[in-house]
């Protein structure tokens, strides 16, 4: 199971990977983050994250399940089909959070 604080991936301006290496992780982690606060404030998420894991070297053909709790306020997510899971933390206030309009407007 992945447990990622996503900021600490993330690079001083908190809007790209901290270093390269980390580039698609972090893509992927931005993925379910947009989605998860896309649908839990009722606008529509153009896509279904997919599963990126490779097991036996092959793409996992799964599409992820996602969910924010409400208590903990973690991003959950698990693919049904290769059982790849993790949590995401401290997503909150980042440019992929869609849950609140940004702070820059105001």
């Amino acid at each position: 199971m992945w447990v990622i604080d996503i900021r600490h991936w993330l690079d001083e301006t908190q809007t790209g990977p901290a270093v390269p290496q980390l580039k698609l992780k972090v893509k992927k982690i931005t993925e379910i983050i947009t989605y998860a606060t896309s649908v839990n404030a009722g606008i529509s998420a153009d896509s279904h994250p997919k599963c990126w894991r490779r097991p036996k070297r092959k793409p996992c053909q799964g599409n992820l399940d996602i969910y924010l709790d409400p208590a903990t306020g973690h991003i959950h997510w698990i693919c049904p089909i290769c059982k790849d899971e993790g949590v995401v933390s401290r997503w909150k206030g980042l440019i992929w959070d869609m849950s609140s309009p940004p702070t820059y407007f105001q």
